[in-house]
This record gives structure tokens, C-alpha cells and sequence, in this order.
């Protein structure tokens, strides 16, 4: 398709065609008011379905990343507002056929909206089954939020104390958001504990990214990992297995494979690897819930204690 443009060339484009289509795709990690605003007078007059997947975490809201007053704007104009909590993405879709992806979020600097905008940059994807399919199942693991969700997330971020700030959860709790059930590889750990990895750098509100950040911590790097997703799905494997014996690593490793959300679905080593990874925290973190053990020196097999 088309070469590179900037953040300034996006926004002139989107502006153009928006006006006249019927559907809009857009997922961005985060979102703010200057931009929604915009979008909102963009689709004033057509009233397309509009569909926005965000990351929308805890910690994005305290640091001004994403705010509430425009997620609400856009639920009152009608507009279906989601949540993704590992979401990195930032795609713009319309009509199914033109598609935009590469750095700039749905916000006021993002898409040079205000002054001192940020620099960003995208391309046109060709519009090809794999690239529609990668959009919907993202759209599709989202959770959908209400403004009665909205006015929970906000009161629970108005009660905690400032020193709570510093260390604000990955995820929602379940009182406030349901989080999805879908698996994604950046719901692994990505490197064995301990271990720099870039991708926590690029994407610090990954789960196993919180877990690293608080690893000098090792109660609250505990109950992260007690209350990341990969772990609460795989004890749930393991306590409700009526196999007659424990699961081992193969068995596991399939149970993954067929879990993973992910599209392109990854290779089975690389399944093997972040699997390898993942019984290392459980050794590290959960050895008083979980015992990983090597029945007659072969693969490791996984029982609740």
C-alpha cells in the first residue's frame, strides 16, 4: 500500500473520508478529549456505527493517558467504547477497506490536534482477510464499557490514598470490570524473572511488566501474579482436570496452543518457551499453591498443593 506518512497526513485523510462511511474501527491505547471531540464532529451528520477499543488500565487514567470525560462523550453520542488491558495497537479502520496502522493513539497530541503535538507516523494495510480478522478478534476480546462501569473506575481511583498511585494494578477489579477470557502472548511472562525485557520497556502496563517493576517488593509481586490472568486460567486447568493425573508440560503446551487468542497463532516452541518462563514465576511466586514436579526425572508436572 502507501509508504509512511506523518500524524498531520493521518488526520487530514481520516478527515476526509470519515465524513462519508458507515463504519469505524479505531484502536488505540489510549484516548483523550481533543481527539473524541473531533471524531464526534467528524461523524456529526453520518452517524456511522462506531466501535473504539482502548487500553483504558487504572494507571492510564491517574497519569492522564486516557480520560473518562471522553470515553463518556463518546458512549452518549452512541458510540461503542471497549477495553483491552494489554492493548498496544493503534489502528484505524473504515468501512472495512481502509485501514491505518502505526504509532499515533486517538488523542489531542497523538494526532496533532494541539500545539506541541506529538511526531508519530502510520501506513495504509492492505485490507486483506488476515488483517480484518486480526481487528475483529481484537474488538471481539474487549470488554464493553458503560458509564455506570465509567463512574466505578473513577470512584475507585478517587479513593485510594497518593501513596496507593505509585503502585496501581495492572487490571481493574472484578467488582468494577470483568476482564476478558481470551489468552494473548503479552499475557506471559516474556522472559524468565529477573530478566531485562524490552517489550516490558515499550509497554509497561503488560502484566508480567507490573510484576518485574515490583519484583524488590516480593508480597505485592506475589499477589500480581497470583491475580494475572495466565495464572488464575491455569490453576483452574489444573483444579478442575478429570483426567486422573496431573497435567504435564505437553498437555499443558496443547491446552495453550488451542487457548491463544493471538493471529497469527505462534509457533508451538515459541508456546513451549513462554511456558517455560511461566513455571519459573509459579516456582518463584505461587510454591505454596502450585507444585511444579519431575515424576521420574522427565517432563514437569503441575499439581494444586
Amino acid at each position: 500500500m502507501t509508504g509512511l506518512i506523518s500524524n498531520n497526513e493521518l488526520t487530514r485523510q481520516l478527515g476526509l473520508i470519515i465524513p462519508n462511511c458507515k463504519h469505524i474501527t479505531i484502536i488505540s491505547a489510549f484516548m483523550t478529549q481533543p481527539a473524541t471531540r473531533w471524531l464526534r464532529q467528524l461523524t456529526e451528520k453520518n452517524k456511522p456505527n462506531v466501535e473504539l477499543v482502548g487500553r483504558f488500565t487504572p494507571k492510564d487514567f491517574a497519569e492522564g493517558a486516557s480520560d473518562f470525560a471522553a470515553l463518556r462523550d463518546c458512549i452518549n453520542s452512541g458510540f461503542q467504547v471497549k477495553a483491552l488491558a494489554n492493548l498496544h495497537a493503534k489502528i484505524y479502520q473504515i468501512d472495512f477497506e481502509t485501514i491505518f496502522n502505526g504509532s499515533a493513539n486517538l488523542t489531542g497530541k497523538g494526532l496533532a490536534l494541539v500545539s506541541k503535538g506529538n511526531l508519530e507516523s502510520c501506513s495504509r494495510v492492505a485490507p486483506t482477510c488476515e488483517s480484518k480478522s486480526f481487528i475483529k478478534k481484537i474488538v471481539d476480546s474487549s470488554t464493553l464499557l458503560t458509564l455506570s462501569i465509567l463512574d466505578k473506575m473513577e470512584e475507585y481511583l478517587e479513593q485510594l490514598k497518593s501513596e496507593d498511585k505509585d503502585n496501581l494494578p495492572a487490571v481493574w477489579p472484578e467488582a468494577i470490570l470483568i476482564p476478558s477470557t481470551d489468552l494473548f502472548v503479552s499475557d506471559f511472562p516474556l522472559g524468565k524473572p529477573g530478566n531485562d525485557v524490552n517489550e516490558y520497556k515499550l509497554n509497561p502496563s503488560l502484566p508480567f511488566a507490573q510484576i518485574e517493576a515490583n519484583r524488590d517488593d516480593f508480597l505485592n509481586a506475589a499477589y500480581l501474579f497470583k491475580s494475572s490472568k495466565i495464572y488464575r486460567w491455569l490453576k483452574k486447568q489444573i483444579t478442575e482436570n478429570q483426567t486422573g493425573r496431573n497435567l504435564g508440560f505437553g498437555q499443558i503446551s496443547s491446552l495453550l496452543h488451542d487457548k491463544l487468542a493471538d493471529d497469527p497463532a505462534p509457533y508451538r516452541q515459541e508456546i513451549k518457551s513462554i511456558q517455560a518462563n511461566l513455571y519459573l514465576y509459579i516456582k518463584l511466586y505461587a510454591s505454596d499453591d502450585v507444585e511444579v514436579y519431575v515424576p521420574g526425572g522427565r517432563s514437569e508436572v503441575l499439581r494444586v498443593k
